[in-house]
């Protein structure tokens, strides 16, 4: 992934030039799933600074297949009226960063991965630079997220100062009997953790960074990063629960509040990017309701499910947001750009019903199992109330989500422009799909498909 990002900053010397350089970084992050997936590393590596498992096997699988799928589409759908090379490269090293993330087992090397992960996203939400309201949503998001990792830094201090140790492993031995100051230290760093997830109360970055930004970036940023972020959920909360075991209930009300605020606040949207951006916040909370479990069970022999269920929902979540993000590139960001598209493109049309339904958690997608999991988990720490939350959450989702369904099949198309789309506004010969745009597309809806109907054998090769 690395070598990936550096090629690409040299992308003028490479075969095809800006298209190369994304069809490189596709074969690489392609070869870097592949060497996750197969790896013959030890248990840790650099005097256990970094620690590989099978819940890290997984999360730098789904990221670097993730990223490979991101550029294949990329390759023929440039940010109109910006170079493409730097933003393969931006979406590499955040990539990098992602990956390093689900293996670190320090403080100091989790921070800087986060943060390596995240950086590159910030970028890439106001890529077009003469665009105010792209760099209006990019700002926010850059303040918002700087206020909070510093708030996570000053968390993490705390962790550090009781057990002297930056280690999550001596971190865990010490936190028990530290009272109060543990449960400080635990919710500063989650604070950290909720704003990368853009979850309620620390969303308020995320639709307004959407809408501005380029639906391309939109694509990687709402998603990869996401994934990272859920691995450093499931990392700190190994470390901490067992001497936090009262941050569970914290993490209930985040995740209540994602879930109400989320849905609810999709429902009046019209602009794509908006939805998927309120969409996000109560994905988020679903996540958040494993999360809750596993630290209310800590100690008890079920426990690792409530992680599991995180890591598996996070994938199943980001594979269908990032194909809808791509035919919202290519059509436009409204709504009602979508209508007649089951005229215009039948597979794109029904290609989005699939994802949709993946999304509201309909059998045997990978979104109905991701949600059975949590759930699941939900139940078995006594957790009625929210995983009743939840399922109403999910109901109301139907009605933001069928309203693109309407749209595409019952919807006559515009006979005026409507699009609100940058891309096609200032590139309007940019092509509005090809093979390597088409192809993304509908990998992405097959492993929705196959990653639901195959969830048991996936978890099981990759140990967990």
């Amino acid at each position: 992934m690395l070598a990936g990002a550096l090629l690409a900053l040299f992308g003028e010397w490479l075969p095809g030039r800006d298209r190369g350089a994304a069809f490189i970084g596709a074969a690489l992050a392609l070869a870097a799933a592949l060497a996750a997936a197969y790896s013959v590393l030890g248990d840790t590596l650099f005097g256990g600074l970094l620690y590989f498992d099978a819940p890290s096997r997984f999360i730098r699988v789904g990221v670097a297949l993730l990223t490979a799928l991101w550029l294949l589409w990329f390759a023929d759908r440039p940010i109109a009226g910006e170079r493409s090379r730097e933003a393969v490269a931006l979406v590499m090293f955040s990539a990098t960063g992602a990956v390093l993330v689900a293996v670190c087992a320090d403080l100091i090397t989790l921070f800087m991965a986060l943060e390596l992960s995240t950086m590159p996203a910030y970028v890439l939400m106001g890529y077009r630079r003469r665009d105010a309201r792209g760099l209006e949503g990019a700002l926010k998001y850059f303040l918002l997220s700087m206020l909070t990792s510093l708030i996570m830094l000053y968390g993490l201090s705390f962790l550090y100062g009781i057990s002297g140790s930056t280690m999550f492993n001596e971190i865990a031995l010490a936190l028990p009997g530290a009272g109060t100051l543990a449960l400080v230290a635990a919710v500063l760093t989650f604070v950290g953790v909720f704003a990368k997830l853009s979850a309620a109360p620390f969303h308020f970055w995320a639709p307004d960074a959407y809408a501005g930004a380029p639906a391309a970036s939109v694509a990687f940023v709402s998603t990869v990063p996401k994934l990272a972020g859920a691995a450093v959920m499931v990392r700190l909360a190994q470390a901490v629960a067992p001497g936090v075991p009262q941050l569970g209930s914290v993490v209930m009300i985040v995740a209540a509040a994602s879930i109400v605020l989320g849905n609810l606040a999709a429902l009046s949207q019209r602009d794509l990017k908006r939805m998927m951006a309120y969409s996000g916040v109560a994905h988020a909370g679903y996540q958040l309701i494993a999360l809750a479990a596993a630290i209310t069970m800590v100690g008890l022999p079920s426990v690792g499910n409530g992680f599991v269920a995180v890591l598996f929902y996070a994938l199943a979540y980001a594979i269908p947001s990032m194909a809808i993000m791509f035919v919202v590139a290519e059509e436009g960001d409204a709504i009602e750009d979508l209508a007649g598209l089951s005229e215009r493109r039948p597979a794109a049309a029904w290609g989005i019903f699939v994802l949709l339904l993946s999304l509201v958690g309909i059998p045997p997608l990978a979104g109905f199992f991701g949600k059975l999991y949590l759930l699941g988990a939900g139940l078995d720490a006594s957790m009625a109330w929210l995983v009743i939350v939840a399922v109403l959450g999910s109901v109301v989702s139907v009605g933001y989500y069928f309203r693109i369904v309407r749209a595409m099949f019952f919807d006559a198309p515009q006979t005026h422009e409507t699009t609100t789309s940058e891309d096609l506004a200032e590139k309007p010969s940019a092509p509005i799909c090809s093979w390597p745009s088409s192809l993304a597309f509908a990998i992405a809806v097959l492993v929705s498909i196959a990653l639901g109907i195959g969830a048991a054998p996936v978890l099981g090769f990759l140990g967990l």
